[in-house]
C-alpha cells in the first residue's frame, strides 16, 4: 500500500484523486485543498484524447455530462486567421486519404483553385469536417468515414463542476482536508518526509502530487524546480466572459472557435447553460484597458462582468523530482489555442498511473526519467505546434502579426538541436511534393498550413508531378467528380440527423427543457 498526498483541488486534483481511487483502491489517498486556491471557471474545451481518461475511469457520457453543462466537440474552427474573415476547420480523427491517388488535394487546388480553395483541404482528407460545418451529430461510420463517436468526439464543459462531480461520485474513499500547506520537511534522501500546514498539522506520504495550479507550491516552491519560459509564444494575458444564449439551437455548435484579432484571438466555447468567451492577447502590443475595450466591442458592446487573467507559458524543467510530481498547471501551461489545458493534465495522470501499474508499484529512477522525458517531449511538441499557427499566418495588418514575419520559430543553426516537430516541418512539409505521403508525426500541421494558405505543392511542382498528358488530366477530373459525389451524399445524409442541441436535449439532458436555465 502506498500513501498518496495530493495538494490542491480543482479539476487537476480531483481528476488525479479519481484515477488513483479507481485503479488503486488499496492505496491511501489524501487530498489537501486550500480555500485560497483560485479557480478559473471559464469553460473547458478538450481534445479527443480526453476520452482516454474517461475510458480509464469507465465513465459514460450520460453519467457526468449533465452535471457539468457539457456539450460535444468534433473540431477546432479558425476564423479570420488570414485577415479576411474566412474560416477553416481542424477536425478530429485520423487523416483519410480515400480520395487520394495519382494526385492529391494540393495538386487539385493548383489545377482547380476555384473548386478547391484553402478551406476545403479538411473536407478532402477528413469527412468529420462535415459534422462541424453542419453542426450535426451522427454515429454512422458508413457515411462519415473513419469516424468513431467514442474517440473522435471531445467535449466542452465546466471544469470546476467536473472536479466536483468526481469528488462526490468517484472519490468517496479520499481523505479530504481543507488547509494551507506552508512547508515541507525533508528526509536524508532529499525527499519530502512530510508537509506542514498553517496550523502545524503534518501530512505524511510516500508520494506528493502537486495540483496547486500556477502557484506550483510543491514542485516549484518547496522543491525549487526552475520554470522554463516558452518565449516565442506571443500572448500573456486573457479576458474571460460568460455570455447568455440568444438562440441555443443555432449557437450551441459542436466546435471551439478561435477568432483572430489585431493583438491576439478570441475563443468561443458553447456550454449547455452559457457561452464561454475569452480574449487571449499580448500585453506587449496593447494595454489591459484597450484590450477590454476591443473585447467588449467584439462582443457587440457586452456590459457584463469580465475576468482578467495573467499567465506565462512554459514548464517546470522536470515534472517529477524525488517523490514530488506536478500535474496540471503546476507542471506547465500553454495558451488554449489548441485546447491543451486539460490535455496535459489527463495525459500526465495516465502516464503516472502507467508507472504505478507497470511493476506493481516498484519505481526506479528509470521510471522517473522516462516520465520526465515524455512530459517534456510533449510540452515541446505542443509549443512548437502552437508557434506554427502564428508563423504560417499571412496577416501583416498590425505590429502584433508583423512580428511573426520578421523571425522564424527555429533558426537554421537550431534545427539540428530540436527534438520534436520543427525539423520535420521544414524537411517534410515545406518540401513535400505529395502530402499524402507525409508522416503521421506532422499531425494537424497540414490542416493548419493548408487552411492558412501555405501550400508546399505549388503549380511548379504540380507540373512536375502530373505529366500533362490526357490520362493524368482525366484522372484528376475523375477524382474531382468522386469527391463531389461523396460530399453530396454525406450532406444529404446529415440533413436528416439531429442538430447538436437537439441531440443533447434528448440523449443527455433527458428532454428537460428547464435544465437549460440552471447555471
Amino acid at each position: 500500500m502506498a500513501r498518496i498526498c495530493i495538494v490542491g483541488g480543482g479539476s487537476s486534483g480531483w481528476m488525479t484523486a479519481a484515477a488513483f481511487c479507481h485503479l488503486f483502491p488499496e492505496h491511501k489517498i489524501q487530498l489537501v485543498e486550500s480555500y485560497h486556491q483560485p479557480k478559473l471557471s471559464v469553460g473547458e474545451s478538450t481534445l479527443g484524447h480526453f476520452n482516454r481518461y474517461l475510458d480509464l475511469l469507465d465513465l459514460e457520457d450520460k453519467e457526468w455530462m449533465k452535471a457539468c453543462n457539457a456539450t460535444y466537440k468534433v473540431s477546432i474552427q479558425f476564423t479570420n486567421w488570414k485577415g479576411d474573415g474566412t474560416t477553416f476547420q481542424y477536425p478530429f480523427g485520423d487523416t483519410d486519404y480515400s480520395d487520394g491517388g495519382i494526385v492529391d488535394w494540393y495538386h487539385l487546388h493548383n489545377l482547380y483553385p476555384d473548386e478547391f480553395p484553402d478551406n476545403t483541404f479538411c473536407e478532402f482528407y477528413n469527412p468529420i469536417t462535415y459534422l462541424a460545418q453542419t453542426n450535426r451529430v451522427s454515429g454512422d461510420r458508413e457515411y462519415i468515414r473513419n469516424f468513431s463517436p467514442k474517440w473522435n468526439r471531445a467535449y466542452h464543459f465546466d471544469s470546476d463542476k467536473f472536479g466536483n462531480w468526481l469528488k462526490e461520485n468517484r472519490c468517496q474513499s479520499v481523505e479530504h482536508t481543507w488547509a494551507d500547506i506552508e512547508k515541507g520537511v525533508f528526509n536524508s534522501d532529499g525527499e519530502i518526509d512530510y508537509l506542514v500546514d498553517s496550523q502545524g498539522l503534518m501530512y505524511h506520504a510516500d508520494y506528493f502530487i502537486d495540483c496547486t495550479g500556477f502557484k506550483s507550491a510543491l514542485l516549484g516552491g518547496i522543491m525549487g524546480v526552475p520554470h522554463h519560459d516558452f518565449k516565442f509564444l506571443p500572448n500573456d494575458r486573457a479576458i474571460a466572459a460568460r455570455i447568455p444564449y440568444e438562440n441555443r439551437r443555432e449557437q450551441m455548435v459542436n466546435t471551439t472557435d478561435g477568432y483572430a484579432m489585431p493583438e491576439g484571438w478570441v475563443w468561443t466555447i458553447p456550454l449547455w447553460n452559457r457561452i464561454g468567451k475569452g480574449y487571449v492577447y499580448s500585453s506587449k502590443f496593447t494595454t489591459e484597458e484597450h484590450a477590454e475595450e476591443t473585447f467588449r466591442g467584439h462582443l457587440g458592446g457586452f456590459e457584463g462582468d469580465l475576468q482578467h487573467i495573467k499567465f506565462r507559458h512554459g514548464k517546470r524543467t522536470n515534472a517529477w523530482v524525488k517523490n514530488v510530481i506536478g500535474i496540471g498547471l503546476s507542471q506547465g501551461f500553454l495558451e488554449p489555442l489548441e485546447s491543451t489545458g486539460l490535455f496535459t493534465t489527463h495525459e500526465n495522470i495516465i502516464r503516472l498511473i502507467d508507472v504505478f501499474q507497470r511493476r506493481d508499484g516498484f519505481i526506479s529512477k528509470l521510471d522517473v526519467d522516462g516520465f520526465n522525458h515524455s512530459v517534456n517531449f510533449e510540452m515541446e511538441a505542443m509549443k512548437e505546434f502552437l508557434e506554427i499557427h502564428y508563423y504560417l499566418s499571412p496577416r501583416t495588418d498590425s505590429p502584433y502579426w508583423k512580428q511573426f514575419h520578421e523571425k522564424a520559430p527555429i533558426t537554421h543553426e537550431e534545427m539540428n538541436d530540436k527534438i520534436v516537430r520543427s525539423p520535420r516541418l521544414y524537411q517534410e512539409l515545406v518540401h513535400s511534393w505529395n502530402i499524402s505521403n507525409a508522416p503521421s508525426a506532422l499531425g494537424g500541421t497540414t490542416y493548419i498550413a493548408a487552411g492558412l494558405g501555405y501550400h508546399p505543392c505549388t503549380k511548379a511542382t504540380t507540373r512536375y508531378v502530373i505529366n500533362r498528358d490526357e490520362y493524368s488530366l482525366a484522372e484528376s477530373r475523375r477524382q474531382v467528380d468522386k469527391h463531389k459525389h461523396y460530399k453530396k451524399g454525406v450532406l444529404r445524409y446529415l440533413e436528416k440527423q439531429p442538430l447538436h442541441y437537439d441531440y443533447l436535449l434528448k440523449n443527455i439532458y433527458d428532454n428537460d427543457e428547464s435544465f437549460e436555465f440552471i447555471s
